[in-house]
């Protein structure tokens, strides 16, 4: 990103600086949402006890990896709206001291929240999503009025963009801690 946000020559144009930037930020939620995935399983490997009662199932010791994909995420795409819809998952499937997810900050959540605010109105441009996103610029920032997420995310020498991206390195520091 440094090197697009400095570019003169091949990236030329603020527009499309600003189309990079938002397609990074879609890239960054799905390698996430890829990351949320393998830890929920991994979680689940090491400790199923709170999946089989939620569940009511018997859960062999040490599942393969399929199984407990097909038993948290199922034969469809799982959605987490927010890191509370993950917290709040993650509590009815791990026991406490095996949920590294309830160790992530609230400063880190937060964060990550308004990203996919951003990654919403990205993947939907919806009047619902408009909203949120408007709500996101508005009750954080201070914001009346309404950008568009390329340049929101690229004012002021791409602070907000670097903030987002630390806070999910932070998020993943935080459950390596737990580790």
């Amino acid at each position: 990103m440094d090197k697009i946000i400095d570019a003169q020559r091949v990236i030329s144009t603020a527009e499309e600086k600003r189309d990079i930037a938002e397609s990074v930020l879609l890239r960054l939620c799905a390698c996430w949402e890829r990351f949320i995935d393998e830890h929920l399983v991994d979680c689940v490997n090491r400790d199923h006890t709170k999946l089989s009662k939620h569940f009511a199932v018997t859960i062999p010791n040490n599942p393969p990896w399929d199984l407990c994909h097909a038993l948290i995420i199922g034969s469809s795409y799982k959605d987490f709206r927010s890191f509370g819809d993950l917290k709040g998952y993650s509590k009815k499937i791990l026991p406490d001291n095996s949920n590294p997810f309830l160790q992530v900050s609230t400063a880190h959540t937060k964060k990550i929240d308004e990203v996919y605010a951003i990654r919403n109105y990205l993947s939907h441009y919806s009047a619902a999503s408009r909203r949120a996103l408007r709500n996101v610029y508005k009750n954080v920032y201070h914001m009346d009025r309404f950008l568009e997420p390329g340049q929101f995310l690229l004012a002021y020498s791409a602070r907000r963009f670097w903030t987002y991206f630390d806070s999910f390195k932070g998020a993943s520091a935080d459950m390596q801690a737990w580790y």
